[in-house]
């Protein structure tokens, strides 16, 4: 007998699981559907729940760090001061309601698979794979890198300024000028005094 995914039976908000056949013309909804291949999950489906899973434990503990923060409200200087977190906690917090009641079903399973070895947990865990990725996506609690298009770099005078968050949370800012000819560098709180005086000066 041949089990498909549990994904193929049109979970709430999640795609039908399934590829199209060369004779459809688009208005199916998945007529080539995946077969089961771990538990009651295609591959595709499994290795997207190993993936959000891997990512879950360091997502919380980042939330839970962030507690009492602010979302980022990054202005057009690109200033943060340091009361401001990357998390709009109000959606933060939904979103982690609503992976913690998908996951509660994975109690008792020791593994992944056994979580997915029966239809009813193989819902619950697609339903946290695509949940934690919303969550991954609208709260990132990780900043990246990004150019600085407002403030002049204060020994070149050009717009070159890179914003370079922590490697590690709870760790120092650097802004590094990326003109090679330059390469100055500063702490947070020499670029926040220097983007303050260029605002002042634009707002005058």
């Amino acid at each position: 007998m041949t089990i498909l995914c549990v994904a193929t039976s049109g979970l709430p908000g999640i795609p039908p699981c399934g590829r199209h056949l060369e004779s459809c013309l688009g208005d199916c909804a998945g007529c080539d559907p995946r077969t089961a291949e771990r538990g009651f999950l295609c591959g595709f489906h499994f290795d997207r729940l190993e993936h959000a899973y891997s990512r879950w434990d360091e997502w919380v503990r980042a939330v839970h760090q962030l507690e009492g923060a602010r979302a980022v409200q990054r202005d057009t200087a690109g200033v943060r001061t340091r009361a401001e977190g990357h998390v709009n906690l109000t959606g933060v917090y939904l979103a982690l309601d609503e992976c913690e009641r998908l996951l509660a079903s994975s109690a008792g399973h020791p593994s992944l698979e056994m979580w997915a070895g029966t239809p009813e947990g193989a819902a619950d865990a697609v339903g946290f794979a695509f949940a934690a990725e919303r969550a991954y996506r609208s709260h990132e609690v990780r900043e990246r890198s990004h150019r600085i298009k407002r403030v002049r770099c204060p020994e070149c005078s050009q717009l070159t300024m890179i914003w370079r968050p922590p490697p590690v949370f709870g760790g120092h800012v650097t802004v590094v000028c990326s003109n090679d000819e330059c390469s100055h560098v500063m702490d947070q709180d020499s670029y926040e005094a220097i983007a303050a005086i260029e605002e002042t000066r634009r707002t005058a």
